[in-house]
């Protein structure tokens, strides 16, 4: 994945997800499992690495502290399909 920055990430704002386990996201069924992908939001870019289950027509991703995802929850994201393609906004769980 490209160089991100570090920022804040902003709850309750939908970011696009560019890209899972480094390919165009296609299904839902691609964040379930380990998983990993790249959000952006503007100019704003974050990388998540983490544990996800597919239910209910979305995923809930624990993002997980570490580039190999085998750290402590850091925050989760709720992936959902949306016109053009899927979104992933941080909610509290």
């Amino acid at each position: 994945m490209s160089q991100l920055r570090s920022e804040p990430v902003v709850s309750g704002e939908p970011y696009a997800v560019v890209e899972v386990r480094g390919a165009p996201p296609s299904g839902l069924d691609e964040f379930g499992g380990d998983t990993s992908f790249l959000l952006t939001l503007g100019s704003h870019q974050h990388e998540v690495v983490g544990v996800g289950t597919v239910v209910d027509g979305m995923a809930l991703v624990h993002e997980k502290e570490g580039q190999d995802g085998g750290g402590k929850d850091v925050r989760v994201w709720q992936v959902t399909n949306a016109p053009g393609g899927f979104v992933a906004e941080h909610v509290t769980r």
